[in-house]
């Protein structure tokens, strides 16, 4: 949203979404009468989510000015970074790191004159209920009004019908479609074309197959006749390579003189569709496209798109996802698009109203096959697509994309070629938190002016280039903590002569591919700033071949390459220097820079975080505005800041088996607060140690068992005697986390861990006895709460097969009592083990294990309401006494079982009855639907009755 504030209150829009106060710019001049100094007239804003560009006016304005800002209501204001001058005169910044939906005061100063005035943030998630809703399935019968009985065959349909606040809801199924928007929405209410489930298709697919093709003269080359052009063409779903011209797929010979063994040509004279390929194509399905794009919005407002599968495109070379022109207030989101060559294509060249406003945030968009082919062998070919561009006028936010297998990324910008404001396009975007992986030429490629534009938290893994700046004419352009690895070009490609303000502030970039560069600059560049970042390749750290290059300043960055003594480590204007120190001498670059190993956790894992040992932290500066937030003593290089990672602990040392025990061997299960590595897993296992009491002797650990990363078991001989036995880990700092952190932090001794449980050891037990017990029919059943939220029984059933577990459709809780006759148990049974099982028969509605908590089991010594019949009041009646909740987990498919916890154990009636009461942690998913599990219950057949196993032994 831009805001001019000499006019903002007489232009109040919902287009935030939030209410707002119009607080007018204010300027004022500290400069004595007749000082001919600067005068700050205007303060302009553009509102995204995080982040607010900032654009000064006014007369004789300084090349830099400070930046302010508080959230309104606030006393202390917040440097930002400074605003630059920019060649129309204007200065120019921008806020980062601010909360969504949130109004903020800004200020500017330049020393003697100041301007301030306020705005607020846009809300992360756009809300929108419509008024109206048109339904759309591809089977319903032609003449539908739009009814969900009687829907439109087409999605053109319903939007020929739609108006402000109607959403065009769109079934499964495929639809072969260009959708065009006769009509706009309006503030707050828009048109919104949305996929009611997970599978409606844009598709505009012939598809090719069977017998059709003839066999050509030249060999492995067949053809066959279509109905009209076509710019795609795709084999089983894949991008098939287009060869320039008719010699190329008659020799094999593909853009760029590559050898290419398969592709296709479509040759207009004659309508013929040739394809080279090395087996019969009649083995293949081909997908030709016969519309060339899927939805087009044309100078029109408040359109909508969300969550459609869209693929098959292209008749022309801009066969397109979804397009737009001079369009304002878009949203596209969550939609997979792929096999085109333009996912999203955002275009401006109208008027200052138009274009302004478009999140395209959460799609996938793809050319699969593309990114496999040499990089020569399309660059500059009809097959250079690019998926998502943006050259709308003002405020796109693109983020949270996946962006894979593309030849370009996300390009941003113009080079406004015959537009007289070339600053004004794609003025203010921000790109960030997307995902860009597998790009055959350039991940983030803006282009032209550029001004605000912004890079943040992208991910980049396996493109040709990570940035490509291009040239930024203008500025400032933005990259802030992004991450790029595996490239296999350069991580940095400055064209061009780029002269416009850059600021690289805060990246990693990595990769291990040999003879690559961390930056090339093809052309001399001009005003370019980097600082705290890290790169590290294994060729030239960053190489310039020509001369020109001036008001760069790199500094505070970590350099390295791989590449050691073996060759120089920085070329600058086609001189090679060895170190840093040498470049810095020479031409005062990197001065506070090093080139030490950057201390990466798992970069060929893609964790670029920082180890505890990397040289990196505390080794950067503050940058007001960027990285105000850093830990420490100083920002660190590179995109994360490392924070004081927990140190490993152990978190229990339980028992495995049953207590007491007469076994020769026991286990303990060791648990750890996070992975480790470094547990002693063969002897002598000085990681651990015994503690016995005064009757036993000879007990050792025999082995160590890693079950995962934080858990392992431990085997343990019991050696003679009787007494007790624990096991105790001991901290030598041996055991470490991911992050070189040892057990409870650098010294030893200070993760000791002295608390675990204790096995009882008795030789004299000669026998364990099991028994299993099936619950007793007449006293089982299930009980339903009188009313939702009263805890009193309502209803009961005691004659039923199955107890139900959950809740009814008006949200009322179902639970179950289970009764089992344990009094043949002999008196003086020393019971080391009781297991409860059950055996679901089937779940009504939602699966309560996924929507109410955990499923678990209280205890009675006897029965709920002193009456071992089923009653209302067992519903709410207290469990026994220091008895605790024993949890249910899955044993197989349908039997769930839970282990009675030590406590619980004395609690087995050996005189009577022990009755359970089953029930999930959450009464009801306040859906107003039964959603219940039924258990088989003791009125069942002995197969499926529920089950409680003791075992125990006689002293």
């Amino acid at each position: 949203m831009k805001v001019n504030y000499r006019v903002f209150c007489a232009l109040v829009t919902i287009f935030v979404l939030l209410s707002s106060t119009c607080v007018p710019a204010v300027a004022k001049s500290n400069s004595p009468a007749g000082n001919n100094s600067a005068v700050l007239t205007a303060i302009d804003f553009v509102a995204n989510i995080e982040t607010i560009g900032v654009a000064v006016s006014g007369t004789t304005l300084s090349p830099t000015a400070e930046l302010s800002y508080r959230q309104s209501g606030e006393s202390v204001w917040h440097a930002g970074h400074r605003l630059m001058r920019i060649d129309d005169g204007r200065l120019i910044g921008s806020l980062f790191n601010l909360s969504p939906a949130t109004s903020y005061d800004v200020k500017v100063s330049d020393g003697t004159s100041e301007i301030n005035g306020s705005v607020s943030t846009q809300p992360d998630q756009l809300s929108f209920t419509p008024s109206t809703i048109l339904n759309v399935d591809n089977d319903a019968l032609p003449g539908g009004d739009g009814s969900v009985a009687a829907p439109f065959q087409t999605i053109q349909e319903a939007v020929d019908h739609a108006g402000p606040g109607t959403q065009v809801s769109v079934a499964d199924g495929i639809y072969p479609e260009a959708v065009t928007f006769p009509n706009s929405g309006t503030p707050g209410n828009w048109i919104q074309v949305k996929a009611a489930g997970n599978a409606a298709i844009l598709d505009s697919a012939d598809v090719l197959s069977g017998g059709i093709w003839t066999a050509y003269t030249t060999s492995h080359v067949w053809f066959t006749k279509i109905d009209g052009p076509v710019a795609y063409l795709a084999r089983d779903g894949k991008r098939y390579y287009q060869y320039d011209d008719k010699t190329g797929i008659m020799q094999a010979i593909g853009h760029g003189s590559v050898a290419m063994n398969e592709g296709w040509f479509y040759e207009p004279s004659t309508l013929r569709l040739y394809v080279r390929s090395l087996d019969d194509p009649s083995n293949h399905t081909w997908q030709l496209p016969r519309l060339n794009h899927a939805f087009d919005v044309g100078s029109r407002d408040w359109i909508w798109i969300e969550g459609f599968g869209i693929r098959f495109y292209g008749t022309t070379t801009n066969g397109c996802g979804v397009c737009s022109q001079n369009s304002s207030h878009l949203v596209i989101r969550n939609n997979k698009i792929h096999n085109m060559q333009l996912g999203i294509f955002v275009y401006w060249n109208g008027t200052a109203e138009q274009g302004n406003d478009t999140r395209i945030e959460g799609n996938d968009v793809s050319d699969p096959k593309v990114a496999d082919w040499p990089w020569a062998s399309v660059k500059a070919s009809y097959m250079e697509g690019t998926s998502i561009l943006v050259r709308g006028h003002i405020g796109a936010i693109v983020r949270g994309n996946t962006v894979h297998d593309f030849f370009n990324g996300i390009f941003t910008g113009s080079s406004a070629s015959g537009v007289s404001s070339y600053s004004e396009i794609a003025f203010d975007a921000d790109i960030y938190d997307n995902h860009i992986q597998h790009i055959t030429d350039d991940a983030l490629e803006p282009e032209g002016a550029c001004v605000n534009h912004r890079f943040r938290n992208n991910t980049i893994d396996r493109a040709y280039v990570g940035f490509s700046i291009a040239p930024i004419t203008v500025g400032p352009t933005w990259f802030l903590r992004n991450t790029f690895a595996n490239f296999t070009g350069r991580g940095i490609k400055f064209a061009n002569t780029s002269s416009g303000k850059v600021f690289i502030y805060q990246n990693t970039g990595w990769t291990s591919v040999a003879n690559i560069n961390g930056a090339d600059l093809i052309t001399p560049i001009h005003n370019v700033v980097m600082r705290n970042n890290i790169f590290q390749t294994a060729a030239y750290s960053f190489a310039e071949v020509p001369t020109g290059s001036t008001a760069n300043d790199w500094n505070h960055d970590n350099w390295y390459t791989t590449r050691g003594a073996a060759g120089p480590h920085f070329k600058w204007e086609n001189v090679n220097y060895n170190t840093m120190a040498a470049l810095c001498t020479a031409r005062g670059l990197e001065c506070n820079g090093n080139e030490a190993v950057p201390g990466l956790t798992n970069p060929a894992g893609g964790d670029f975080t920082l180890l505890a040992s990397s040289p990196n932290i505390d080794r950067g500066v503050l940058i007001p505005g960027i990285n105000d937030d850093f830990v420490g003593n100083a920002p660190d290089l590179g995109a994360y800041e490392f924070t004081n990672d927990p140190s490993p602990k152990v978190l229990t040392s339980l028992r495995a088996n049953s207590n007491p025990t007469n076994a020769a061997v026991v286990n303990f299960t060791v648990t750890f607060s996070e992975a480790v590595t470094g547990v002693d897993l063969a002897a002598p296992f000085d990681d651990f140690k015994l503690i016995t009491g005064s009757g036993i002797s000879g007990v050792a650990v025999t082995g160590v068992t890693p079950v995962s990363g934080t858990t392992y078991t431990v085997s343990v001989d019991t050696g003679t005697g009787n007494g007790a036995l624990r096991l105790d880990v001991i901290d030598n700092d041996s055991i470490i986390d991911s992050r070189g952190n040892p057990l409870g932090g650098f010294g030893t001794g200070n993760g000791n861990f002295s608390t675990g449980e204790t096995y009882n050891i008795n030789k004299s037990i000669t026998t364990l006895v099991t028994t299993t017990y099936r619950s007793t029919a007449a006293y089982d059943g299930w009980i339903l709460e009188s009313g939702e939220n009263t805890n009193a029984g309502g209803k009961l059933d005691r004659a039923a097969t199955t107890i139900q577990i959950g809740d009814d459709l008006k949200d009322k809780q179902y639970r179950g009592i289970l009764s089992f006759n344990t009094i043949t148990l002999p008196d003086n049974a020393v019971i080391v083990s009781v297991q409860l099982k059950v055996k679901k028969q089937g779940i009504v509605g939602t699966d309560p294990f996924s929507t109410h908590g955990t499923l678990s089991a209280e205890i009675c010594r006897g029965s709920f309401s002193n009456n071992v019949a089923l009653q209302l009041g067992d519903f709410s009646a207290a469990a026994t006494s220091g008895s605790v909740r024993d949890p249910f987990a899955a044993l197989t498919s349908t039997w769930y079982a839970t282990q009675l916890a030590d406590t619980n154990l004395s609690l087995i009636n050996k005189t009577g009855t022990t009755q359970f009461r089953l029930s999930f942690s959450k009464d009801d998913n306040d859906d107003l639907g039964s959603d219940y599990v039924k258990f088989y219950s003791g009125n069942s057949t002995s197969a499926n009755m529920p089950q409680l196993i003791v075992i125990y032994y006689i002293p």
